[in-house]
């Protein structure tokens, strides 16, 4: 699952991308958590939100566009930025905040991923996700 994205386009609707994001993360009762992911961080800006509530954690953003990836990297805040499909992405141990933010409905067969996602969580851990159903919006149709 490559695709190319334009980052500077994708954050023009920053705002609007990142209330659902934001209202997602206050529902997250994760105190100290010791790795939080962002599975399709994007550039990174909602990113940059998951460092600032856990300072103390390790924060990785995944996302497979290399693009995407490259911009987030360039705003040098020490958060670890990797190309990856999410679809065969598993962490060396399980993760304590797993967070994807209006990512999973772009990939085919997302319900059949969610149990492989639960499994890379650890026991206590959470998993917070939101998938807009957006298909039919204009800006989404083509005609």
């Amino acid at each position: 699952m490559s695709h190319t994205w334009d980052p500077d386009r994708y954050l023009a609707f920053a705002d609007e991308r990142g209330r659902p994001f934001a209202d997602l993360l206050a529902r997250v009762g994760a105190e100290e958590p010791g790795t939080v992911v962002d599975l399709g961080c994007g550039p990174g800006n909602l990113t940059a939100l998951l460092a600032a509530r856990w300072p103390g954690a390790r924060v990785v953003g995944l996302d497979s566009s290399a693009e995407m990836i490259e911009k987030a990297r360039a705003a040098g805040s020490g958060i670890d930025y990797q190309v990856a499909d999410l679809r065969g992405w598993r962490p060396s141990r399980p993760v304590d905040v797993l967070v994807s933010n209006a990512t999973l409905q772009w990939v085919p067969g997302h319900l059949d991923l969610l149990p492989g996602l639960v499994e890379q969580v650890a026991p206590g851990g959470w998993l917070a996700f939101q998938v807009p159903a957006n298909f039919d919006e204009p800006s989404h149709t083509i005609r």
